[in-house]
């Protein structure tokens, strides 16, 4: 297995740490301005999101725990936390980072945040030898697809979900970074 995220790392305005189970409600709450979110994925809003991932992990078919981690987001100035990230080590391929979830406050979108941390994690993950980023969008989430092509994620490996499209019916894609 290849060398995963630190327990703590920075860009420059911002500290990214594992969570600690003392974060969990905070971080509920940030996760809880997301809910937008399944409008266009057609997920139902887990109200134990955060603590679920803390103890359980978001994994891949077979994934094992140890890959994985959740991660706060928090402002190096004021401390104070704006964001959450979730990746798993190794998946598909033992050389991808697999980001789970990505998301900033919405009301302090637009500031710079994600493609400061784009930019670092990818540094990382060069470093640490990976080879590829990937991550999974919903179709129907103009707005995410323009943030990840513009951060350099311009290799689609597939679309998953429902074949038909229509207001309740729902479909992803997989986009890669190689690094």
């Amino acid at each position: 297995m290849m060398k995963q995220l630190p327990v703590e790392w920075k860009s420059d305005r911002l500290v990214i740490s594992d969570v600690k189970e003392s974060d969990i409600p905070e971080l509920q709450l940030i996760y809880d301005t997301s809910r937008y979110l399944h409008q266009w994925d057609g997920r139902e809003h887990d109200l134990n999101y955060v603590k679920k991932c803390f103890e359980e992990g978001h994994l891949p078919p077979a994934g094992r725990l140890e890959n994985y981690r959740i991660q706060s987001i928090r402002t190096a100035e004021d401390d104070r936390y704006i964001g959450l990230l979730s990746v798993y080590h190794g998946y598909p391929l033992e050389d991808s980072i697999y980001l789970e979830f990505l998301y900033i406050q919405s009301e302090i979108q637009r500031q710079g945040y994600g493609q400061e941390i784009i930019q670092a994690i990818t540094l990382h993950c060069s470093e640490l030898g990976y080879k590829e980023i990937r991550i999974n969008v919903a179709l129907k989430n103009w707005p995410a697809l323009r943030f990840w092509i513009k951060s350099g994620f311009n290799q689609i490996s597939g679309i998953y979900g429902d074949l038909e499209h229509s207001e309740d019916t729902f479909a992803n894609t997989e986009l890669i970074k190689s690094l």
